[in-house]
């Protein structure tokens, strides 16, 4: 579980805590026989968990740029170390990282 997981579940938790805090006996008894009440509950815990995908996508792009960022200046590093030894490497094009071009 990544830390953006592990913060949208404690947050699920706490809700979930709140509610069982908060309503009364029955109450799922209830909203289920209200048809328009479960129409919106069923709605807005579609558009939560589309969210949540949303996120975690999002924060999968954002790890691979941050590999990539690490990955050019691990390179720009080893050329300068290697710059004296062969001065034709320094020359050549970094290629775009696949992570990049991608996304």
């Amino acid at each position: 579980m990544n830390a953006v997981e592990r913060v949208l579940e404690g947050e699920l938790v706490g809700l979930l805590d709140r509610l069982a805090e908060s309503l009364p006996q029955g109450m799922s008894a209830a909203v289920v026989a209200h048809s328009g009440i479960r129409a919106r509950l069923d709605e807005a815990d579609t558009r939560l968990s589309d969210i949540r995908a949303a996120l975690l996508a999002d924060y999968g792009r954002w790890r691979r740029a941050l590999e990539d960022v690490e990955n050019l200046w691990a390179l720009a590093s080893w050329r300068s170390l290697n710059s004296g030894a062969d001065r034709s490497a320094a020359q050549e094009p970094v290629e775009q990282p696949a992570a990049l071009v991608a996304a």
